[in-house]
């Protein structure tokens, strides 16, 4: 999955001066769809909330407000939907703080304080609407099915794999684990005390989508010095690994990014502290990541897992148990998406192209 067209971002590049970070905005996992919109609400100074008719057109405005912010030198992160490629649903212009957002469960707290509607309900013809509209309830009804199919197939595939967890959990040697963390507080972190209250910030690097799991760990990593990669079996600590990185990095003044998970919405996926140019990620299946440039290195678990503890034959049934789960869920979320992108089409179909011209340049205008 291409998370943005390649060939008209490079093309695109060359008159940005700003940065671009890529996130995905939502993921699908085995405790329900998951986001963190609400957390960088709050990190915001002023969002712009836009809300109408389910829409893939609603993207090209968000594309064309984060290509003036980086025009005028200013960085920022791009939020993707999952379902569909190349389709954003926010963009937050990190050294403003402001924040454009498509999200249909989420609706501004401090209206007139920050706070915006986008209202683009007028920008469609009410007669086009009117004679589709029908269609688009009955496939929307029908819709939903598969996405609740695909959930509960990822709550089972969850299950199973902290089934799979306990499995390896005997195997591993704590203590090793723990003289790893120490040894990484020491060389990575030292004697740096910041004073000040640290900044907690939380994204989204992965999901599955219709074409599997995928994630944009090269992009959030771009310009990170040292990447550290965790390679290890499930059930040996990595999440918590990190978390307790994380604890002790705040202790000391660090600003510190989790990168959830994509399939497990209480797990971690990786740890970033901005102000040491450093990250911290498992690297292991779904989201498989080498070394592969200077500043690179492994944090290698293996090492601390006597695997001759390990019933080989009781791990392979559970493996193949949850990867077929996980195949049942992409199914299911992979037919939810493409019928989605039916509706959203439908939608479409009735904008009147005037009025939607209009409503790109009032936005962009708003960029400062």
């Amino acid at each position: 999955m291409h998370i943005f067209n390649m060939d008209e971002h490079v093309e695109r590049m060359e008159k940005l001066t700003g940065t671009i970070t890529h996130y995905m905005g939502n993921s699908y996992t085995g405790n329900g769809v998951k986001n963190f919109y609400n957390e960088i609400i709050q990190e915001a100074y002023k969002v712009y909330f836009f809300k109408g008719p389910l829409s893939l057109k609603v993207s090209t405005i968000l594309k064309e407000v984060g290509y003036a912010a980086s025009r005028r030198g200013k960085n920022t992160e791009w939020f993707y939907n999952p379902l569909h490629e190349d389709i954003l649903e926010g963009i937050y212009i990190v050294d403003n703080r402001t924040l454009y957002l498509q999200s249909d469960d989420i609706d501004p707290s401090y209206y007139g304080a920050g706070h915006e509607w986008v209202l683009y309900y007028e920008a469609y013809d009410e007669r086009k609407l009117r004679d589709i509209g029908p269609i688009i309830r009955d496939k929307q009804i029908a819709n939903n099915v598969w996405l609740t199919k695909g959930l509960q197939a990822l709550s089972r595939a969850k299950t199973i794999h902290d089934d799979w967890e306990q499995i390896i959990a005997p195997s591993v040697n704590w203590n090793g684990i723990d003289e790893l963390l120490e040894r990484l507080i020491k060389e990575a972190i030292g004697n740096i005390k910041l004073q000040k209250r640290p900044e907690i910030t939380h994204r989204l690097m992965g999901s599955l989508t219709p074409l599997g799991a995928e994630d944009t760990f090269k992009s959030i990593s771009a310009r990170l010095k040292t990447r550290l990669y965790i390679k290890g079996l499930p059930g040996s600590g990595k999440s918590t690994f990190m978390k307790k990185f994380a604890d002790e990095a705040k202790n000391h003044g660090l600003d510190v990014r989790y990168i959830w998970c994509g399939l497990d919405a209480n797990s971690v996926d990786g740890i970033i502290l901005s102000e040491l140019q450093l990250c911290v990620v498992d690297a292991t299946a779904p989201h498989i990541h080498d070394p592969e440039r200077e500043g690179d290195e492994i944090l290698d678990f293996f090492a601390h897992i006597d695997q001759s503890l390990v019933d080989d034959e009781a791990l392979l049934q559970i493996r193949e148990v949850y990867v077929n789960e996980i195949e049942v869920a992409q199914d299911y979320i992979s037919t939810y998406a493409e019928d989605l992108r039916i509706i959203k089409k439908l939608y479409d179909s009735a904008i009147d192209e005037d009025k939607w011209r209009a409503l790109e340049n009032k936005m962009i205008a708003t960029v400062e």
